[in-house]
């Protein structure tokens, strides 16, 4: 069995599951040394609304976004930080199109997503020219790996360059660029919904998809990231 991300050769002893499931798991699994430089995120001193680290309530970040939208209920959940081994996966994964690192966090997505099995999954969309280029939706396919069930309620009708290239200011400067399906409009209401994305940075992506969301009077809105 080979890391899903490094190759490398695992040798450990196979669970029950495993042994009657040898291709899943020949996908699925990292070894120690790549689990190792993914650094989970700390669930205490940090953000209330973000989970940057910090001693206060909340960061600078958030405090500005809560101007922006002061009757927004802040609290984004994330699994790991946004460290040079994470950037590098990212890299491998979604830019230069390593389909199959898809699997390589779902054991530890599964594990989250058992506490949210009755709310309503939203991906963040890609538009359609980054779906030509890219070939498919790295949130979706996250997800799919973890086989976690979603609906594409999302459309991005606006494209540009990737927010990886953009500064800062450009990121907060980004106008609306999604919106709702007509199906996912009469869904969303008086429904909890988690709206899922790749990488939280400024948040600015992540809050104009959660205002088009929440214009449609979701009972509950929250926002998760693999990475922060």
């Amino acid at each position: 069995m080979k890391c899903n991300y490094c190759n490398r050769l695992i040798s450990r002893n196979l669970t029950f599951k495993e042994i009657f499931l040898p291709q899943k798991i020949i996908t699925e699994q990292l070894c120690l040394q790549c689990v190792s430089s993914f650094h989970l995120l700390e669930t205490k001193n940090c953000c209330q609304g973000c989970q940057r680290q910090t001693n206060k309530k909340y960061c600078g970040d958030c405090i500005k976004w809560q101007r922006h939208y002061p009757s927004y209920d802040f609290h984004h959940e994330a699994l790991f930080s946004y460290n040079e081994a994470m950037q590098e996966w990212f890299e491998a994964y979604k830019f230069k199109g390593h389909y199959k690192l898809r699997y390589s966090f779902a054991p530890f997505l599964q594990e989250y997503f058992k506490q949210k099995k009755d709310l309503l999954v939203v991906p963040m969309p890609i538009s359609s020219k980054r779906m030509e280029t890219r070939g498919f939706n790295q949130v979706e396919g996250l997800l799919e790996a973890a086989n976690i069930f979603y609906q594409p309620y999302l459309i991005r009708f606006e494209d540009g360059i990737s927010q990886v290239q953009k500064t800062r200011k450009e990121r907060m400067e980004l106008t609306q660029p999604f919106e709702l399906t007509k199906e996912g409009q009469r869904e969303v209401q008086n429904r909890e919904v988690l709206l899922v994305d790749d990488i939280y940075t400024t948040g600015r992506t992540i809050f104009h998809a959660a205002q088009v969301i929440l214009e449609k009077s979701p009972s509950k809105l929250y926002t998760f990231s693999l990475a922060r």
